[in-house]
């Protein structure tokens, strides 16, 4: 049987994370995360200037997301290692290092905010998910999921909402996740209406893999 990699796309705070996890689980497949492999170097320095250019998918670099894909792809395991995104240039970090041995499977789910329009990976997705949300209803997802992670740590709460407020509205991250939506959902194979509750969004999505693997 043909590997088949299916991207889950989506503003921060869509729910992609979740909805690959819950998959994952129920389809038993591998699944792969961008805040794992991506941190805030690995994107320009200056979002603002980026995006004035075009805002190329192709300047955000994750050479190792690339290499385990094609691992898994190829029939061979890999050893991921937790990560957390943009959290350690906020002041927040894992004390301990998470490794986890991910084992290959006939079908693969990446969470991938760019979904195939980055030159890395496009040639090793088959399928892109786009979980469509309103952007203000996304970041308050975001807020309140900071909130309920960091509740007994108040001063790494706020000093990660500072940061992220702060580079949301001022250093061009949101304009880059409206930018970035725009091209991936109109790029995409299956648009899901995201204000779905969690269990409705995988059973659509389940069903239609399940098409998808008939095919």
């Amino acid at each position: 049987m043909k590997t088949r990699v299916i991207a889950v796309s989506g503003y921060s705070g869509a729910g992609k994370s979740t909805v690959v996890s819950q998959l994952s689980k129920s389809l038993n497949c591998p699944a792969l995360f961008f805040d794992d492999y991506a941190s805030r170097r690995d994107f320009p320095n200056d979002l603002n200037a980026w995006l004035k250019e075009g805002g190329d998918p192709n300047a955000v670099s994750t050479p190792l997301l690339q290499n385990h894909l094609i691992q898994l792809r190829s029939g061979q395991p890999i050893e991921r290692v937790k990560g957390n995104g943009w959290a350690k240039e906020y002041g927040i970090g894992h004390s301990e290092k998470e490794v986890m041995t991910i084992m290959p499977g006939p079908l693969i789910l990446i969470e991938e905010p760019f979904g195939g329009e980055r030159r890395e990976l496009k040639d090793l997705i088959d399928f892109v998910i786009y979980l469509d949300l309103e952007p203000e209803i996304a970041l308050a997802r975001r807020i309140h999921d900071l909130i309920q992670h960091l509740r007994n740590d108040s001063e790494s709460l706020i000093n990660l909402l500072d940061h992220f407020l702060f580079d949301y509205l001022y250093g061009g991250i949101r304009d880059m996740y409206f930018e970035t939506g725009k091209k991936v959902k109109a790029n995409s194979d299956l648009i899901i209406d995201a204000n779905k509750n969690i269990d409705g969004i995988v059973l659509e999505i389940s069903e239609w893999i399940v098409k998808m693997q008939g095919c």
